[in-house]
């Protein structure tokens, strides 16, 4: 599916841990409504990855909406999708396990990129869904119908202001997710639907051929970003008075050039996720202040030599108090020392 899809996805995925449905209580209907629930999202996390379908999906954000043709499988455990664009400028992505090419006709160009399976989003896993539901109400809000087919809608709404709110409508043959939006009170942020879905047994391989005649198309490779084995430097930073359920989840050195190197940090509260960014200044335009991208919020200042910059689809002042909150710590010659 489209990467903003598969992202969205990714937050539910922490619902599926081995041991949550185990830990309610039977003779609580609550507790059995909650691991009701639970399974309910680990398995659309999943069928989003195992169904075979194909149909039509719009992608509504900041009152735009993109159409997208979606033709997906797995077989022979390879997935495998391809994305044509039916709205604005043509561009066609295919999916074939991690490789991901980008065909941009207008341009006369192919992008080739590399995905690799074991990424920052690796250790979100150890965030239980007990945890999740300190900030968050799961509830069921019963069946709906959308492109001929019923679903079960489920609503996963902040108990307060550091996140933002999600909906699900979840097909109840397949368990694939026909209707995600992500929202902010009463407010629709983003939202994606399949307004056309069939769940053919099988799709020939010919339908993840480019739909464009690419010989001659200029041909740029990009590999996938490279989490480096070093160790923290001698000025390192930690992060201090996170917003209420935030942890740092992850914290590495990544190469982004053959000598360029970018501290990334992701903070995770079971299910919302924010990068923070720590590069030396002035390998790009400084960034100062807030940005708001549809519901993507970042913010950015520099700290003596350094750009620090928090990005997440979390609200405004989510992504501040954290970037204000990482500090410089700087060890002594002893601490480095060898022993």
């Amino acid at each position: 599916m489209t990467r903003a899809l598969s992202a969205f996805l990714l937050l539910f995925v922490v619902t599926a841990l081995p041991g949550v449905a185990q830990a309610a209580d039977a003779k609580s209907p609550a507790s059995a409504d909650k691991a009701s629930i639970n399974t309910l999202l680990a398995r659309a996390s999943e069928a989003v990855r195992r169904e075979t379908y194909r149909g039509i999906l719009v992608y509504l954000r900041e009152g735009q909406l993109d159409t997208l043709r979606v033709i997906h499988r797995t077989q022979n455990g390879l997935e495998q999708e391809r994305l044509v664009s039916l709205t604005g400028q043509p561009r066609e992505v295919i999916r074939k396990g991690g490789v991901v090419t980008s065909i941009l006709p207008n341009s006369k160009v192919v992008l080739i990129s590399r995905r690799k399976h074991e990424g920052l989003l690796g250790s979100v896993a150890q965030f239980s869904a007990e945890r999740m539901r300190e900030h968050y109400r799961v509830r069921d809000l019963g069946q709906r119908r959308l492109s001929d087919r019923v679903g079960q809608l489920v609503s996963i709404e902040p108990l307060d202001g550091y996140r933002y709110g999600y909906r699900m409508l979840i097909d109840e043959q397949t368990r694939l997710p026909l209707k995600l939006d992500l929202v902010s009170g009463s407010d629709v942020l983003e939202q994606l639907m399949f307004t056309q879905i069939e769940f053919p047994k099988k799709i020939a391989d010919s339908e993840f051929e480019p739909g464009y005649d690419i010989q001659g198309f200029r041909v740029i490779k990009h590999e996938a970003v490279q989490v480096e084995d070093k160790p923290v430097p001698e000025d390192a930073w930690k992060p201090t008075d996170l917003p209420p359920g935030f942890e740092l989840a992850e914290d590495g050195v990544r190469r982004v050039t053959e000598t360029g190197f970018v501290r990334q940090m992701l903070f995770t509260d079971g299910v919302a996720t924010v990068s923070a960014f720590i590069a030396p200044a002035g390998l790009r335009k400084p960034l100062e202040g807030a940005t708001t991208m549809g519901a993507v919020n970042a913010y950015g200042h520099v700290v003596d030599d350094t750009q620090i910059t928090v990005v997440g689809e979390v609200p405004a002042l989510t992504v501040k108090q954290i970037a204000e909150n990482l500090v410089r710590e700087t060890r002594s010659a002893s601490d480095n020392a060898s022993p």
